[in-house]
Formats: C-alpha cells, sequence, structure tokens
C-alpha cells in the first residue's frame, strides 16, 4: 500500500549518491518521484556490492535507495535533452539535482530558468561544499565529505591514522537534509505559492554530526583526539565498546544518569564473584560524576582503566543474548553492537514490521528492504514497489505527462536522448 502524505506532489530526482536519499525519503510518503537518468544510467548504479547475474545485476545501493521511484532516462548534454526536462519540470513540484556547479545552467536548466516555467517549483541542489566561497569548485568523493567534514578526524585508534564509515556516510546525511529542507520549503510555498532554490552543503552535513565535538574549543579550550572505542574527553578518556564471548557491548561505567546502570552492572558481577574489592568498597569509583570525572586526578583515572578491565573480563564469559538478557532484567544502560545478521532477526524489529519484501532483479523471486522510517496511525510509509530499471518508465512518463507518440519516442531513441 502506497503513503498518501505525499500524495499528488511529484519530484524530479537527478541526484546521484550524494542525494539519492532524498528521493527514496520522498517516494516512501507517497510522492511520484521520477529518477532522471542518463540512457547508460546514474553512477549510483554502479556501486557494489551487486545482486544477481548477468541482465538481472543490480547494485544493491540501487535496489535499497530507488526503491519505489519510476525511471525516465534522458541524455541532458543531447540537442533535446534540456528541452524535455523543462517540459517535465512544469509538471513538477520539486527537483532534486547533485551536478557539478554550474553544468545544469550551461545546459539552460538552472534554477533561474526552471524558475521561470514553474514558479512554484522546489530546486533543490545538493553540493559537495555550497555554492559560495573558495570551496564552492572543489571535487568530491564521498571520503573527502567525510574528512572535510571533521569526522573522520574523530574515528579510528588514538596514533593511527583516521578512518572512514565502513559503508559511505556523507551523502546520506546529505540527502536527508535535502528531503528536510525541501519540505520546509514547501511549507513556505503554502503560504506564497513561491518555490525556492535549496542548496544543501554535504561538508556542513557532516560537520552537524559532531555535536558536543563542535564545543569543545570553546568551552574547554581544547578538542577531542581519536581514542578508538574510548569516548574522548579533556584529561582522560572511557571505554564505550567492551568485549564480550560472541561480539561486542556497547555502555558507559559513569556517574550522573548512568549511576544507577553502573551499581547495576557492579551487583551483577558481585552476585557471580568477579568484581574487584575496589570496585565494591564505599562510595565506589571516586571519578564517575560528570564534574568528578573532569578533575580526575591520574589516580582516578588509573582506577577507571582498572574498573574497565575488570567489566570486559566479566563480558567476556558472556554471549550478547546472555548480556541483553541482563541488560532487560536490570535496567543496564547498555546495548551488543548488532551485526547484519543481528539485525535481520531482531524480534523487535520483526515486531514492528520493519523489513519488506518487493520484487526483486528477477521476476521470480523478492528481496527484503528496509522499510517504514515511521509508523502513522492512518497512512503507511515505506517502499511502495521495487527500484525500476533503466528507462522503464519511458513511455508512461513521456506519453502521459509530456504526450508524445510511439514514433516520437522512436526518433528520441535513435538521437540517443532517451
Amino acid at each position: 500500500m502506497r503513503s498518501e502524505l505525499l500524495k499528488g506532489y511529484r519530484m524530479l530526482d537527478l541526484a546521484d549518491e550524494k542525494g539519492a536519499l532524498c528521493g527514496k525519503i520522498f517516494a516512501d510518503m507517497g510522492a511520484d518521484v521520477i529518477k532522471v537518468e542518463p540512457p547508460e544510467g546514474c553512477s549510483t548504479r554502479r556501486i557494489p556490492p551487486f545482486l544477481g547475474d548477468g541482465a538481472d545485476r543490480r547494485s544493491c545501493y540501487a535496489l535499497a535507495y530507488h526503491a519505489g521511484k519510476r525511471s525516465v532516462s534522458l541524455n541532458l548534454d543531447s540537442p533535446e535533452g534540456p528541452k524535455l526536462l523543462l517540459e517535465l519540470a512544469k509538471t513538477a513540484d520539486f527537483l532534486v539535482e547533485s551536478f557539478p556547479r554550474g553544468y545544469l545552467e550551461s545546459r539552460g536548466l538552472g534554477y533561474d530558468r526552471m524558475e521561470q516555467v514553474n514558479p512554484r517549483l522546489i530546486y533543490t541542489s545538493v553540493t559537495p561544499f555550497g555554492d559560495k566561497g573558495p570551496g564552492r569548485d572543489y571535487q568530491w568523493a564521498d571520503i573527502i565529505g567525510w574528512a572535510a567534514g571533521g569526522m573522520m578526524f574523530q574515528m579510528g585508534e588514538e596514533g593511527r591514522p583516521p578512518l572512514q564509515m565502513a559503508q559511505p556516510q556523507a551523502g546520506l546525511h546529505a540527502g536527508a537534509e535535502a528531503a528536510v529542507s525541501s519540505l520546509i520549503a514547501h511549507y513556505a510555498r503554502g503560504t506564497d505559492g513561491r518555490g525556492q532554490h535549496v542548496v544543501v552543503d554535504l561538508q556542513a552535513c557532516v560537520v552537524w554530526t559532531l555535536m558536543n565535538e563542535q564545543a569543545m574549543p570553546l568551552l574547554h579550550g581544547d578538542y577531542l583526539r581519536r581514542s578508538g572505542v574510548f569516548t574522548g574527553a579533556i584529561g582522560g578518556r572511557r571505554k564505550t565498546v567492551f568485549r564480550c564471548k560472541d561480539g561486542f557491548i556497547s555502555g558507559l561505567i559513569a556517574g550522573g544518569a548512568y549511576l544507577p546502570s553502573t551499581n547495576a552492572l557492579i551487583g551483577w558481577m558481585k552476585e557471580e564473584g568477579a568484581a574487584p574489592d575496589f570496585l565494591l568498597r564505599e562510595g565506589g569509583l571516586k571519578s564517575l560524576t560528570p564534574s568528578g570525572f573532569m578533575k580526575a586526578t591520574a589516580e582516578d583515572l588509573k582506577e577507571l582503566d582498572l574498573a574497565e578491565e575488570a567489566v570486559e573480563r566479566f563480558l567476556m564469559t558472556k554471549t550478547k543474548a546472555e548480556v541483553w538478557e541482563n541488560i532487560l532484567k536490570r535496567r543496564l544502560l547498555a546495548a551488543p553492537v548488532a551485526t547484519v545478521a543481528d539485525l535481520a532477526a531482531d524480534p523487535q524489529l520483526k515486531a514492528r514490521e520493519y523489513f519488506v519484501e518487493v520484487e526483486g532483479p528477477a521476476a521470480d523471486h523478492k528481496i527484503v528492504l528496509p522499510g517504514a522510517f515511521a509508523k502513522l496511525s492512518q497512512t503507511p510509509v515505506g517502499p511502495a514497489g521495487p527500484s525500476p530499471r533503466i528507462g522503464e518508465h519511458n513511455e508512461e512518463v513521456y506519453g502521459q505527462l509530456l504526450g508524445l507518440n510511439a514514433e516520437q519516442l522512436q526518433a528520441l531513441r535513435a538521437t540517443h536522448t532517451i
């Protein structure tokens, strides 16, 4: 069942991996999202890994992020290509693109021209570094966005090179921001009926993921360093990922809001004879409270290191399932670090009917995709159909929306326009 949140609205999706999630979010909310891509296909279709073989070989990235969209092929470098896009734009409410700065303008498809043919159009550009400033023409790759946005500096082990996320991530933050920004412009359009040009800066989107790290130099006169499985702090560190028998557990030994959890963990260790004497003494660890930690002595921090080592030794005797059972029973502020296989079998996600089946690359089988990012009481959210093949909806879109007949479509194919 298709969502009706944005039913009746149409988006033209000309974005690569910097903005693919924007169109996906709109499609999940019921908009008619038309993926406009070159005849050879969008670059997102060449992102590994791949599913299937031969003619059925499909990028898993494209299968996930184009689910629920329609696809038309269009060569914007051909003489007729820009004219067709302008005609499509007349029928659209939103457009998202991520071309290098100036390319669409060179084809007569910049915002100023689009505004002339459709003043209501919300035209969203996803850029690596914005459209102004010295970086506006810098080249882009996901690792560049992750590094230039600062997050990569925080990731990795102390004294070793920084790390990128295991899977491309910067473009997903930019795509999500593009969706939110487009809808904010949509809200304003409800007042005056006018569209806007929205420019998303991917670098800035990554900077926003830093949260409290940004304020450290201003508030504390220093900055956080790479610290691996530890959470960085001025003057010390705390372990946030502990090994267990079959994986890892994320948690924190701390005071403040964490103190009941810390005491409950120590109590569990005491029950099984695994708590060192210094954890059982009156007053516990001296450096647990946030204010105390910032003022902790070298001796205090050494004691915290010993406590973390004792906790990890204890957890190494337990499986993730055993730890999770006690997390729930003892109300610990911790969680197992889930693998993809763990997520696929997660009982909570299953109860929420999070994963959904859609048609796969081959017509005789289905694939499982992430479903609704929210559950609403009156309308569904989530992929309403499979990822389209390149130009799968050419006849449907160009015929019904633009009124082109079979002979005209054949002529466009002959000139490599579609």
